[in-house]
């Protein structure tokens, strides 16, 4: 039975109940609910009603008093861990102890959007955009979970803005334009022996559009020199496993046409891969198509140094591998290919992710279009009677 009070002029309510602990003897422990500050005693009468209905209802009405960090560690550990991939969990993770790190003492039933939009403020000085939105989308999918459990009443996160201060690289950065990526090829091609693998990766990357994961784990029988194809379906997982790993999601495993020349530089470097093992005897023994002649893979890191060092001499920009696969796509939408295909060639989850990253193309060809209705209506329109 609740307790309505006045003091100091506002109005409070005070609920006991029976909690789920038990002292020493298995006796179940009696707690109370306070809480103050409403203007009215009717305010605090509802209140109080609402909360023991919940009670009634089966509801945990102390766990509002829990730490916020520790009810996300718990729904990770509980409900996250261990269910998806690595990747997934180490994001996740990176996200509770975000929380444990700015919301230190603060429990569940003080929570608020004005505190949470500050995290998000604070959080933006350091992260880029896409992380902060990474962070905030598992974070809000906590408390959606705490809400549905009648812990929260009110989304702390609604309506809140996410951004980031910090510079992102600007769009035109991120690839290459049709000319300058000729030039890169051509001198890439200039040395390619198999202690330089770097460059076959440089240039099966521009090819295909694949992620260096996927590049790294692609191993000879994804290769059909038949069908000219190659299939992605796995990748090479450097920071968990050191082992083959899952494609980033479902859709990246995809079966995608290859260019003759460079099936022929892939036949080549097969070729030379069995030399180098005749030679010193060190087996390829995962089959991997991207080794050095040690039958080792590289790191990301050598490779965009060896792209770097590259650009910089041909004088054009310098990108890294990722930034291949965004030329990869940016080129195929240049050159009139469907974004549909683009999509599915590229290993997007879904078509909306190719468009919000190819805006920037989309934009230009949008204008490259406009001028192609005014000269088909031109032409149209010029027509003798």
């Amino acid at each position: 039975m609740a307790s309505i009070k006045k003091v100091n002029g506002k109005w409070r309510y005070r609920v006991s109940y029976k909690s789920n602990e038990v002292d020493e003897e298995g006796k179940p422990i009696y707690k109370t609910k306070t809480k103050g500050g409403f203007r009215t005693k009717k305010e605090a009468e509802l209140a109080a009603a609402e909360l023991e209905n919940k009670y009634r209802k089966g509801y945990d009405i102390s766990a509002a008093d829990q730490l916020f960090s520790e009810y996300m560690r718990n729904w990770y550990e509980l409900y996250k861990k261990d269910k998806y991939s690595l990747g997934h969990d180490r994001n996740i993770k990176l996200s509770v102890e975000l929380v444990e790190k700015h919301f230190v003492g603060i429990r569940m039933k003080d929570l608020n959007r004005d505190m949470y939009q500050k995290f998000i403020n604070d959080i933006s000085q350091k992260y880029a955009k896409a992380t902060v939105q990474k962070r905030h989308t598992y974070i809000k999918e906590c408390l959606r979970m705490a809400i549905e459990d009648g812990i929260l009443i009110k989304d702390p996160t609604y309506k809140v803005k996410v951004f980031s201060k910090k510079e992102e690289k600007k769009e035109e950065q991120k690839y290459l334009n049709f000319n300058e990526i000729q030039k890169l090829v051509l001198e890439v091609k200039k040395d390619m022996k198999p202690k330089y693998i770097s460059r076959y990766i440089i240039l099966f990357a521009i090819a295909t559009g694949a992620r260096f994961s996927e590049i790294m784990g692609m191993t000879w029988d994804c290769v059909d020199f038949d069908s000219k194809t190659i299939t992605i379906n796995k990748a090479w997982d450097f920071k968990d496993k050191k082992d083959f790993g899952n494609t980033k999601n479902y859709a990246s495993k995809r079966t995608i046409t290859v260019d003759d020349e460079t099936l022929e530089m892939l036949k080549e470097l097969k070729k030379k891969q069995k030399e180098v093992t005749k030679q010193t005897g060190i087996e390829n023994d995962k089959n991997l198509v991207f080794v050095n002649t040690k039958m080792k893979l590289v790191s990301n890191n050598a490779v965009n140094k060896t792209l770097s060092s590259i650009c910089s001499k041909v004088g054009i920009r310098e990108i890294t591998c990722h930034g291949l696969r965004h030329t990869h796509g940016s080129i195929l939408l240049y050159k009139g290919a469907n974004i549909k295909y683009v999509s599915r060639r590229l290993g997007h989850s879904d078509i909306v992710t190719t468009l919000q990253i190819y805006s920037h193309v989309l934009d230009e060809l949008e204008q490259k279009e406009s001028r192609l209705v005014d000269e088909t209506m031109k032409e149209l329109f010029a027509l003798e009677k």
